[in-house]
């Protein structure tokens, strides 16, 4: 069974080689070397998230053109049928709660954090068109948003411009589990 690493690894493989590009090109276009991208290509390694969007930025196409299509517009998922997906260097695991539609607007996800012993060091602040909500469900989330934070707690929910510089993460030594949206979709 293909796993959604082994379709993107795939993708990437084939988008490069339809656009003539070299192993070499795509590594400078998106700041990985050479090496690492053939080891994602043939599926050994597993990029970030953040190198995952310099990837898709270098070979013309969104992030979300790797990740798998929704197909019917009304989405029920059963808590026992969800697929979760996470990024190599990230402490979060997504469940994707909505279906991706043609020109669709919003995304939902049932995010789990890792706690901070079990996690691999946080993500990178990142900006990208948009907003994002947050309602956190158990734990305590910090939501950096430029350089002030906001310790979130169950019951407490976020809401911003996703252009500021932002950045999510448990400091904690147990999971956090939140509700995010974000509009425009963007996986």
């Amino acid at each position: 069974m293909e796993t959604t690493i082994s379709v993107i690894a795939q993708m990437i493989k084939e988008l490069r080689a339809k656009r003539g590009l070299t192993l070499d090109e795509v590594a400078e276009r998106s700041g990985c070397t050479p090496s690492f991208l053939s080891q994602v290509e043939r599926n050994k390694a597993v990029p970030s998230i953040t190198t995952l969007y310099s990837i898709a930025q270098a070979l013309g196409v969104k992030v979300t053109d790797f990740l798998p299509d929704g197909v019917n517009p009304t989405k029920v998922t059963r808590h026992e049928n969800r697929e979760y997906f996470h990024f190599e260097g990230s402490a979060v695991v997504y469940a994707r709660l909505t279906t991706k539609l043609p020109y669709g607007a919003l995304e939902a996800f049932l995010m789990t954090f890792k706690p901070a012993k079990q996690a691999l060091p946080t993500d990178d602040f990142r900006a990208h068109i948009g907003e994002e909500f947050l309602y956190v469900l158990e734990g305590v989330l910090r939501l950096w948003i430029g350089d002030t934070f906001y310790d979130l707690y169950p019951g407490d929910s976020a809401f911003f411009q996703s252009a500021v510089k932002h950045r999510l993460e448990n400091r904690s030594y147990q999971p956090v589990r939140a509700l995010g949206m974000i509009s425009p979709s963007i996986f």
